[in-house]
């Protein structure tokens, strides 16, 4: 019974070194990392959901700003302003 308990210990030790490196080296690349994310033909019927989708995205992976791309005149183009005041990187 010794031998089992510590081959499932050895065995989540490795797992758990595993994700602590994996979670280390995420955390130095998010950090050195610029970079966008462009949405492009928003269509205003699915734009907020677009725009909160990519957002999300977004706040996941620190560092990337979200760039809507559409005419003054399109109607999308008041729905990105108003998602503009809540989310600042956008």
């Amino acid at each position: 019974m010794y031998i089992i308990a510590m081959i499932i210990l050895v065995f989540f030790a490795v797992i758990g070194l595993c994700a602590f490196i994996t979670a280390l080296l995420d955390r130095l690349y998010q950090n050195s990392v610029e970079s966008e994310l462009f949405l492009k033909n928003l269509v205003p019927d699915s734009a907020e959901a677009r725009i909160r989708s990519a957002a999300r995205i977004c706040l996941r992976h620190s560092g990337i700003r979200l760039v809507c791309v559409c005419d003054e005149d399109d109607p999308a183009y008041d729905i990105c302003r108003l998602m503009q005041k809540e989310y600042p990187f956008m």
